[in-house]
């Protein structure tokens, strides 16, 4: 509004649009990433808590995972808790570009260097467009796709009764 007094009105109206592009990249920059631990009570079928799910997790991430988020997003992947098998939940990304799809492959990299299973479940469609252009679908394999965290989790559980 100040600006509308100080300067000719086209200026005005630039230096807002240039503003509120400030602030849109500034808030879509803040990615939510949260580590939960199995609680197997609340799976439909699954009784007591089986010995593999206590070394499997789901990171749940929210936010769109681009250019201006990776590096909290590496951040906080790095505080993950040492899960041997690790179910993405992808529900909250509701899109994603080249250098948010590269964080992912190196981390999925990363981790089945260590040993560890990934999984990746509830992904929008552009999500898993760029999961297939990086690679991401390679590496892991066309198993390691689920629609939600239980599916990913029951097709652990019976990976671990066919061994």
């Amino acid at each position: 509004m100040l600006a509308t007094v100080i300067f000719d009105l086209t200026v005005a109206i630039l230096l807002g649009v240039a503003y509120s592009a400030i602030l849109y990249i500034a808030k879509s920059s803040q990615i939510g990433v949260s580590f939960s631990d199995i609680d197997a009570n609340k799976l439909r079928t699954v009784e007591g808590k089986p010995p593999v799910l206590e070394t499997t997790g789901v990171v749940y991430v929210t936010g769109s995972l681009f250019f201006g988020a990776v590096d909290e997003f590496n951040r906080r992947m790095a505080e993950m808790p040492a899960y041997d098998h690790v179910i993405f939940s992808l529900r909250g990304i509701p899109n994603i570009d080249v250098s948010g799809a590269q964080a992912v492959l190196e981390l999925c990299e990363s981790l089945q260097k260590q040993g560890k299973t990934v999984a990746c479940c509830g992904m929008a469609d552009g999500v898993r467009t760029y999961f297939d252009r990086t690679g991401i679908t390679v590496l892991l394999g066309e198993t390691a796709y689920f629609w939600n965290a239980e599916d990913a989790i029951l097709d652990l559980l019976s990976a671990e009764i066919a061994e």
